[in-house]
C-alpha cells in the first residue's frame, strides 16, 4: 500500500472510531481531516503515550458543546490565519489583584486598554492552587475571581475585541491538560501561553479541532540576550536571539515574569544590575535579577539614558516577528515595589519587586512630558502607533543585517516591494554604521518613528541606546 494510501485509512480509522464515540459534524471532520497528521507527528516527537483518538475525541465533545457566540467568534478568528503575527497584534500583561484588585477590576480597565490598541490581555496566574502546589485549571484563584469570573472577563473583552490570555504550565499529563484548555476555552479563553515548545505543538492542533480560533503561543524564550547587551554594550547575543526569532509565533517581551535568568556570566550580570555601580536598580535572584524595565533601565536611577533605553527595549520588541507583550505600568516608566518587603508572605522572593500595584501617580502624569511618566508614555505609545501602520512588520520573516559596530543589531523585515532596516545601539556612547555596510539600499530612507526622509549615503550615526525603523529601498 502507497504512503498516500495509508494516511487515508489512517485518518478514516480515526474519523471512525471518533463518530462511534460522539457526534461527528461535516465541519468538525473537515478540521481533523486538516490537523490530525500534525498531531500524530507532535505526538511522535514528544514520545507521548497519549492516545491519538482520546485526544480527538475529547476535541470533538468540546466543539459539540460551544456556545453558539464563541463557535462563530471562533470561525471569524479561525479565518484571520495571522491574528497573532500582524502589525496589529499586540498584547499587555499583568497581574490581577496587582493592576486592578480583581477580574471585575480589570474588566473597568478595558477603555484604556483600547485606547492603548491592546488586542490581547493576559491575565497571570488567574488559577487556584491546590494543597499540593499544583495549579488548578478550572477553580479560579479565591482572591480575584471564579472560573465564572474570569469566563465574564473574557465575554466583556472579546465585545472589545480583545482576546484573553492565561499561561498554562506544562505537564505530563496531556489528556488531562487538553480537556483542561478546551474547558477554558469554552468559557472564552482564546489565547494559551505554554512554556514547552513541544506541548505547544500538540496542544495546538487539538484546539484548532476543538476549538477553532483559539491560540496556543510558546511563553516568551526570556528577556536575558536584550538586558546583557545593555549591560555590556556587546551587541553579539541580542543579534543571534534576535535572528533566531525569524519564522516565530511566541512572545516578544522585554522582561520576564518572574526573573530575568541570565544564560552566561550570571554573576558578573547580576551585580551590574544590583550592587548600585551601574544605571540598573535590580534585586538578585537565585539564577538571575529581578526589576521593573525601568528600574532596570536606569530611570529610577536618574540615568540620562534611562528613558532612552526603555524605548529601545521596547522598538525590538514591538518589530521581531511574534507577539509583542507590554507589562502594564511600563508604558509610565512603573519603578521597583521595595514594599513587599512588609509582607511576610512575599519578603523572601524579590520577583514581588517589579509586581508593585498600579502605579497611579505615574498614570496621572502620562499625559504631562515635563514628567519622566508622560515622555516614557508618549515614546511608546508613538511605537505602537508605527507598527500598527508598517505592513512589514506582518508576518513572521525576518533577516539578519550584519553591522561592522560591536554594539549595534541590525535586522530587515521584508515587506511586498520595500524593507523595514532595524538598526539599534545598545551601548551608552554613539555607534556610527557606514555608509558601505547601506550601499545596498537606495540613499534616501524613511524615519518611520520620526517621519522624514534622511540620507544613509554616507553612513548613519545612531546615538547612545538609540535606534531607526528605516523604510529602505534595497537596489536592484
Amino acid at each position: 500500500m502507497s504512503t498516500i494510501g495509508a494516511v487515508e485509512d489512517d485518518l478514516a480509522a480515526t474519523l471512525s472510531a471518533v463518530a462511534e464515540r460522539t457526534r461527528l459534524d461535516d465541519a468538525t471532520a473537515e478540521r481533523i481531516r486538516r490537523h490530525l497528521p500534525a498531531v500524530r507527528a507532535a505526538l511522535a516527537r514528544r514520545g507521548s503515550t497519549a492516545d491519538l483518538v482520546d485526544l480527538v475525541t475529547a476535541a470533538v465533545v468540546a466543539a459539540n458543546g460551544r456556545s453558539l457566540d464563541l463557535k462563530v467568534h471562533g470561525e471569524q478568528r479561525a479565518a484571520n490565519a495571522v491574528r497573532t503575527s500582524s502589525r496589529f497584534a499586540f498584547g499587555a500583561a499583568c497581574y490581577a489583584d496587582r493592576y486592578a484588585g480583581n477580574l471585575a477590576g480589570l474588566g473597568d480597565e478595558i477603555p484604556a486598554l483600547r485606547d492603548l490598541g491592546v488586542s490581547v490581555l493576559h491575565v497571570q496566574s488567574p488559577f487556584a492552587r491546590r494543597e499540593d502546589g499544583t495549579i488548578d485549571l478550572r477553580r479560579g484563584d479565591p482572591g480575584l475571581g471564579s472560573i465564572d469570573r474570569l469566563s465574564d472577563l473574557a465575554g466583556r473583552l472579546r465585545l472589545s475585541g480583545i482576546s484573553l490570555a492565561v499561561d498554562v504550565p506544562a505537564r505530563d499529563d496531556l489528556a488531562g491538560l487538553v480537556d483542561d484548555l478546551l474547558f477554558l476555552a469554552g468559557r472564552g479563553v482564546e489565547v494559551f501561553l505554554i512554556p514547552d515548545r513541544d506541548t505547544v505543538d500538540v496542544i495546538a492542533p487539538v484546539l484548532a479541532i476543538g476549538a477553532p480560533g483559539v491560540d496556543v503561543l510558546p511563553a516568551s524564550p526570556g528577556s536575558a540576550p536584550l538586558w546583557h547587551a545593555l549591560a555590556t554594550g556587546d551587541a553579539t547575543p541580542l543579534q543571534r536571539a534576535l535572528e533566531a526569532r525569524d519564522g516565530s509565533i511566541d512572545v516578544a517581551a522585554v522582561r520576564d515574569a518572574d526573573t530575568v535568568v541570565w544564560r552566561t556570566d550570571a554573576a558578573e550580570l547580576t551585580a551590574r544590575y544590583t550592587d548600585g555601580s551601574s544605571f540598573g536598580r535590580g534585586l538578585p535572584t537565585a539564577d538571575g535579577v529581578a526589576g521593573t524595565t525601568a528600574s532596570l533601565a536606569g530611570v529610577e536611577a536618574g540615568d540620562p539614558l534611562g528613558e532612552a533605553r526603555v524605548a529601545l527595549a521596547h522598538a525590538f520588541a514591538l518589530s521581531v516577528p511574534g507577539l509583542p507583550v507590554l507589562w502594564l505600568g511600563d508604558e509610565v516608566g512603573q519603578l521597583n515595589d521595595p514594599t513587599f518587603r512588609d509582607d511576610p508572605e512575599r519578603r523572601d522572593d524579590p520577583c514581588w519587586t517589579h509586581r508593585g500595584q498600579k502605579p497611579r501617580d505615574r498614570y496621572a502624569q502620562r499625559t504631562d512630558a515635563a514628567t519622566s511618566a508622560g515622555r516614557i508614555h508618549r515614546d511608546l505609545t508613538k511605537l505602537i502607533a508605527v507598527r500598527h501602520t508598517t505592513p512589514e512588520f506582518d508576518g513572521t520573516h525576518l533577516v539578519g543585517f550584519g553591522v561592522p559596530a560591536a554594539s549595534v543589531v541590525g535586522y530587515q523585515r521584508p515587506g511586498d516591494d520595500t524593507v523595514v532596516l532595524v538598526l539599534a545601539n545598545v551601548a551608552a556612547e554613539p555607534a556610527h554604521v557606514p555608509a558601505v555596510t547601506l550601499s545596498g539600499f537606495a540613499p534616501v530612507a524613511l524615519d518611520l518613528v520620526e517621519g522624514v526622509e534622511i540620507g544613509i549615503d554616507e553612513g548613519l550615526t545612531l546615538p547612545a541606546c538609540g535606534f531607526r525603523w528605516l523604510r529602505v529601498s534595497p537596489v536592484v
